[in-house]
């Protein structure tokens, strides 16, 4: 049979290769195996949120950090000045409404003062009408009495009036107010942001960044490499996909130890990747050519190892390579 078949070697090709595709499709529906696999951990990515010139840099390329330690500094002074002139600006308005309440006050004293004439001015009239039917008041003198009462009731009306313009200016006292306290809000909290430390633990990815540089708001700085979700992101073929579950059994291999097992499981698929990089980037996107040859779709799953081995440092985007059990 052998004879054969090495008498006929392009048979025995065409016989070779197709065992092994046979073999290949046997083994791809128990198994899932790819070498685009790569370590990765969440990255926090601090960015300044206000403008100014860096006036310290308290952390070095790859230092640990510990969470609330400083990272770096904005220069401080214009934003301290900021904060008193709000201040400034808020004791202002606050006096201006303590005046603008006096003068409610004068004019609720006025109103009172203005009734009390009308209400004289009244009276004196009902007295001076009353004598004139009996015959003992001049017609002038009434004449007198009923201007007296006109004037006394556009006294009063004068006097609402200015009562009411006064309560308004109360109202704008208290807007101003309120205004001048969001404006101290606001320059406190920029000048917070002068200081910035670590959200949480990591080590720092060597930056660019140094002292003098005039950074403008979202200016990323530098990006931490936290120990959270520590994970293996592995990029397996679609084919794949209907068969790859959720807490299934994986063997890898880190490339920092390539000659260690490791053991893990499946943690999340993919949903989704973008069709193309310029996509917005909320999406991943895993480029399907190597070299010249165009690749089967790819999508990420997440890997995590039961125990990360003691000692193993965390180098976010050394290579993995990953097979996983159906």
């Amino acid at each position: 049979m052998l004879s054969r078949l090495l008498r006929h070697p392009v048979t025995l090709i065409i016989g070779v290769i197709l065992g092994l595709f046979l073999l290949y499709e046997t083994c791809v529906r128990f198994f899932a195996y790819t070498g685009d696999a790569y370590v990765m951990s969440d990255i926090v990515v601090v960015s300044s949120e206000i403008e100014g010139p860096v006036s310290k840099l308290a952390v070095q390329n790859n230092e640990a950090v510990a969470a609330g330690q400083l990272l770096f500094e904005i220069e401080r002074t214009p934003y301290a000045l900021k904060v008193q002139e709000t201040q400034a600006a808020l004791a202002t308005a606050r006096a201006d409404l303590e005046l603008a309440r006096d003068e409610v006050n004068a004019a609720k004293a006025s109103v009172t003062a203005a009734q009390a004439v009308q209400t004289n001015a009244q009276d004196q009239l009902g007295r001076v009408k009353a004598l004139e039917t009996e015959g003992y008041s001049p017609e002038a003198t009434l004449d007198v009495a009923t201007r007296d009462v006109a004037t006394a009731g556009a006294n009063v009306t004068s006097s609402e009036a200015q009562l009411a313009v006064t309560a308004r200016r109360v109202a704008v006292a208290q807007a101003a107010i309120a205004s001048a306290e969001a404006a101290v809000a606001k320059a406190q909290y920029d000048l917070s942001k002068t200081v910035m430390t670590a959200p949480e633990a990591g080590r720092v990815v060597p930056f660019v960044t140094r002292v003098g540089d005039y950074l403008r708001p979202g200016s990323e700085v530098l990006a931490l490499v936290t120990e959270r979700r520590r994970r293996v992101v592995a990029n397996v073929s679609e084919r794949h996909l209907a068969r790859i579950r959720v807490g299934q059994r994986v063997l890898l291999t880190l490339g920092s130890e390539p000659w260690v097992l490791h053991y893990g499981h499946v943690s999340g698929i993919a949903a989704g990747v973008a069709r193309s990089p310029d996509n917005p980037r909320v999406m991943p996107y895993v480029e399907p050519t190597t070299d010249w040859v165009r690749l089967p779709r790819r999508f990420p799953v997440e890997v995590t190892l039961d125990n990360w081995p003691e000692g193993l440092g965390l180098f976010n985007g050394a290579d993995a390579r990953v097979l996983i059990w159906f």
